[in-house]
């Protein structure tokens, strides 16, 4: 079990790992818990972190291998027992949640079989 606190997380040792922004989200898993930073005042796209259950820090994000990756990841989600983060410029990384090596790197077209969306027309004021 743990507790958040903004920016940081308690276990139930009474470890604390404090991060540098707030807490945006959390996925378990057996082995670990992934967090996902808020990526309101971060100037960097390593806003994931992968800690063990006694709050011991596993990895920090890793860069990926086929787009520079300069957006902060805005959403995590669970793919069987990996996790994907999405980034704000649509790509989607699938990463083991004990390792956080990187198993693939894709972009993110709105899901299976669909078309992307196309933006909204804008109005200006």
């Amino acid at each position: 079990m743990y507790e958040i606190d903004l920016q940081s997380i308690r276990f139930s040792n009474g470890k604390r790992y404090r991060f540098p922004a707030e807490i945006a989200e959390t996925l378990d898993f057996e082995e670990s818990i992934i967090v996902r930073l808020a990526s309101d005042h971060l100037g960097t796209s390593q806003n994931i972190y992968g800690l063990d259950w006694r709050g011991n820090l596993l990895w920090k994000m890793p860069s990926p291998r086929s787009f520079e990756a300069r957006s902060p990841y805005v959403g995590l989600f669970r793919k069987g027992s990996f996790v994907e983060a999405l980034n704000w410029d649509g790509h989607i990384l699938t990463l083991h949640p004990r390792h956080g090596t990187i198993l693939a790197e894709d972009f993110y077209s709105g899901g299976t079989g669909s078309r992307r969306r196309v933006s909204s027309v804008r109005h200006w004021l």
